[in-house]
């Protein structure tokens, strides 16, 4: 059985947008950080074409942003969590070179990841 999934290229294209300015990026930044052309860019948040997985994949990693969000619109407390095992893993996003950081690096990281996760638990989010 197969099933059928119409992709919202509207919705995912003004959530690319929304993340894009959020991170900072004019549209020509974030093409030559992702290495593509502003012209897919524009395109892309403007639902005149889907992006690709790889495009996804990569905008995700420069902005910091959540593919689950970006695809399909949705903030949870689990999808916040999964940012929380990054960290503490110390391991990078997709397509970064690093792959580790250092013990003192991880120390750090540990720590503000429990005063974090401490402030947000004392206020139910």
């Amino acid at each position: 059985m197969q099933i059928k999934y119409d992709l919202d290229k509207v919705g995912i294209g003004s959530r690319l947008q929304e993340e894009r300015i959020r991170a900072g990026h004019t549209q020509e930044s974030l093409a030559e950080a992702m290495g593509i052309t502003d012209k897919y860019i524009s395109k892309v948040e403007n639902g005149a074409a889907a992006p690709s997985l790889s495009y996804v994949m990569k905008f995700s990693d420069v902005t910091m942003t959540d593919v689950r969000y970006l695809l399909r619109g949705i903030k949870s407390k689990a999808e916040k969590s999964s940012d929380v095992w990054m960290v503490k893993e110390g391991s990078a996003p997709y397509g970064c070179k690093s792959t580790r950081i250092s013990k003192k690096g991880q120390k750090i990281c540990d720590e503000m990841m429990t005063k974090i996760i401490e402030v947000l638990e004392e206020n139910h989010i």
